[in-house]
């Protein structure tokens, strides 16, 4: 399962039962990602989880640019017998489906707008107090703001959860930015607190 090769890779321990935590989108219920991947929580508001490009094949994880095929020294037999998949980890663990439309401007803008209102009514359904919904308010328009700046919305890709893809809601869009770390692109997703339900695993 992928959920048990995420927690082989991160947890250092072997043979040792490892409760996980997942996130949830509060609205669709899709698993958008868990604890096992490197992660934060940024200014009490956003959620940010560190993946890498990985290569898979028959549940193996590779590092991006070894060969991924058991067989063929020369790399010819790559994925001639058996399905390969490449991609960001935590995509594949939680089968998030990337959505493009959400690359231009005016498409993510409308989004925000109405995801943000649904957030803010959302906490208040939770019985949130006026004093942490008015703090959720300003922290999320400066967030939405630094991630419209041209240098930076360039470098973001957009996914969303199974079900919301399907159709059958319409919840939190995953925010994958691209970030160089010392010469290495580091993939880096970003998902809104207030618009998760943590469940233990």
């Amino acid at each position: 399962m992928a959920f048990s090769l995420s927690i082989a890779l991160f947890s250092g321990v072997s043979g040792q039962s490892v409760d996980m935590l997942i996130y949830k989108d509060a609205f669709t219920d899709d698993e958008l990602c868990s604890d096992s991947f490197p992660m934060k929580l940024v200014d009490d508001l956003v959620f940010e989880f560190k993946g890498r490009h990985v290569v898979r094949k028959e549940g193996d994880v590779v590092l991006d640019g070894s060969n991924p095929s058991a067989e063929g020294e020369d790399g010819e037999d790559v994925g001639a017998d058996e399905h390969v998949e490449r991609g960001i980890d935590f995509v594949l663990n939680h089968r998030l489906v990337e959505m493009n439309c959400y690359e231009d401007t005016s498409m993510f803008k409308s989004y925000i707008k109405t995801f943000m209102k649904k957030v803010i009514d959302h906490m208040t359904k939770e019985g949130k107090p006026a004093e942490a919904i008015e703090t959720f308010k300003k922290k999320i328009q400066g967030f939405v703001v630094e991630l419209l700046k041209k240098d930076r919305f360039k470098n973001l890709a957009f996914f969303v959860g199974e079900r919301m893809a399907d159709g059958s809601g319409e919840g939190q869009v995953c925010i994958v930015e691209y970030r160089d770390v010392n010469g290495e692109e580091v993939p880096t997703l970003m998902l809104i607190k207030e618009a998760l339900i943590i469940e233990k695993q």
